[in-house]
């Protein structure tokens, strides 16, 4: 399993689910990919190897597949940083336009969509293929394009192993390049899941998505500190992808991140983002004590969120999903409870005092129930 990426990216935004992109971009969910698609993957960065070896063959082609001024990947972000993406290359001397420099992609397809990309260069033309083929490597191409300056996009096209290997050009649509940024920065400054493609978990994107049980399921998100509803995207002024704990007062490093919520190192603090507990709805909150009461929607029981005696950490409710009750905990805790002379509410509350810069304007007990009652009427 890979480690989930940092930022959202430029490669994939072309996908037209929001809500996807958003909890990607949160880690709501864990990912465990196939030993054939591994081997899938490793095959296309082989085949980018190969491809840009050959193009370096052809007398007259100038291929960049390095940053002169770094000497890593070319790469882009915007939106904080939050928002990045990486070219293959940047090429010149195409036999097409040879004083033209092209962004170059290389992608590695199976049989069936190389011949798709075939037929419709047949029917297109080269420079109108790319969107109807791959809306998704058509947008990747313009944010390229976008950041880079140039005007031109190659992308070069094989079939598994390289054997067979196509090519087309793309121009630059300014209008395409800057729906898709604006449509990053609604998922990077989201607090709460956006709008999803379809409503019916049988759709076919849905149906393949590793999202499906949390997003129409009663599935319970991952606990790190981006399902966590003190945690924000730092966009302003910045580009190195910060984020920061408003509960704690201090910016959280991407493995800070990671660790939070482990088994080892379980954040006390974290509080989920409401639409991540889908079984359940918002009925009570308190900002100073730190904690969310919810109500089952399946039998009508309350739990809260929380640190408190009788209160569920985030890791209880990930692990426990509907099945967790406030009866259970009780049985589970009361021993507990029984031999401390402080309550583990009364330590709580005393050593972590609220931020008043949370309480600032609209308390977020009253956004919850806002955000609760805008999904449900959806």
């Amino acid at each position: 399993m890979e480690s989930d990426r940092p930022y959202l990216g430029m490669s994939g935004i072309g996908h037209p689910c929001l809500r996807k992109h958003w909890h990607d971009f949160r880690w709501c969910s864990e990912q465990a990919w196939e030993a054939a698609t591994l081997y899938r993957f490793d095959d296309g960065h082989r085949s980018e190897d190969i491809m840009a070896e050959r193009l370096r063959l052809v007398d007259g082609i100038e291929l960049r597949t390095l940053d002169p001024a770094t000497g890593r990947q070319i790469g882009f972000s915007d939106h904080g940083g939050h928002f990045r993406g990486h070219a293959d290359g940047i090429v010149r001397g195409l036999r097409q336009a040879p004083r033209a420099p092209h962004i170059w992609e290389h992608k590695c397809v199976n049989e069936a969509k190389f011949r798709k990309l075939i037929k419709l260069i047949e029917e297109r033309g080269e420079k109108r293929a790319l969107d109807a083929w791959d809306n998704t490597y058509y947008v990747q191409g313009q944010l390229y394009m976008h950041y880079s300056g140039l005007k031109r996009h190659y992308l070069t096209c094989a079939t598994p192993g390289t054997r067979d290997v196509t090519s087309v050009r793309t121009n630059y649509s300014s209008d395409a390049a800057w729906t898709h940024i604006e449509r990053a920065g609604r998922v990077i400054q989201a607090g709460t899941p956006p709008e999803r493609v379809s409503d019916d978990s049988s759709f076919w994107l849905c149906k393949w998505c590793h999202h499906a049980e949390l997003c129409h399921g009663d599935r319970v998100a991952r606990v790190n500190c981006r399902t966590c509803l003190h945690s924000t995207p730092v966009t302003d002024g910045r580009q190195d992808g910060t984020w920061r704990c408003e509960k704690l007062r201090r910016d959280l490093p991407v493995e800070v991140q990671r660790k939070s919520g482990c088994d080892q190192r379980p954040c006390p603090h974290h509080r989920f983002i409401s639409q991540l507990v889908p079984f359940a709805e918002v009925q009570d909150a308190s900002a100073e004590d730190n904690w969310v009461e919810y109500r089952n929607k399946s039998d009508d029981r309350l739990f809260a969120n929380g640190s408190g005696d009788l209160q569920h950490t985030s890791l209880d409710i990930q692990r426990g999903g509907k099945l967790i009750t406030d009866e259970w905990l009780a049985e589970v805790k009361k021993p507990l409870a029984d031999a401390s002379s402080t309550s583990a509410r009364s330590q709580h509350n005393l050593s972590i005092p609220w931020s008043d810069a949370a309480n600032a304007g609209t308390s977020w007990l009253t956004q919850l129930g806002q955000d609760q009652a805008s999904d449900n009427a959806k």
